[in-house]
């Protein structure tokens, strides 16, 4: 039986060989859950619903670490939503051009809101372009 210490130098042995890589801002589509998240920065998140298909993620310490409160979105049901508005699935999806169909999808002041003063300058800053759910989609027989 191995000692505490034993178990101790194993573990850090273990994750101290794999070399850590930088956090980028990203987007990314989640297949299993039809969902496009985008993420701006690599913290501890709370997620609120704007509505059924909008969340944004919000710092749950931002106050503490002196930055942004918003730090990304999901859209839900986004292979719904993207044939719905003729968005190609088929290729990457520009950013601009997917938060601006949720603009007129939802006209709503919330997500107007939401669009303008929070996605659009994490998308900007983050300079996250574009998003391939290409991969995800189901082959052709």
């Amino acid at each position: 039986m191995k000692t505490v210490e034993e178990i101790r130098l194993q573990v850090r042995g273990a994750f101290s060989r794999k070399p850590r890589s930088q956090f980028r801002p990203c987007a990314y589509f989640d297949d299993r859950l039809d969902c496009i998240r985008v993420i701006a920065r690599d913290c501890s998140i709370l997620e609120t619903r704007i509505n059924p298909m909008l969340t944004v993620l919000e710092d749950n310490y931002y106050q503490e670490t002196g930055k942004k409160q918003y730090v990304g979105f999901t859209l839900k049901g986004a292979r719904y939503f993207c044939r719905e508005h003729n968005i190609d699935l088929a290729t990457p999806i520009d950013i601009s051009k997917l938060l601006d169909a949720i603009l007129a999808a939802f006209p709503d002041v919330a997500v107007e809101l939401f669009v303008n003063a929070i996605a659009k300058p994490l998308v900007h800053e983050g300079k996250i372009d574009t998003v391939d759910v290409s991969g995800a989609l189901p082959q052709p027989a």
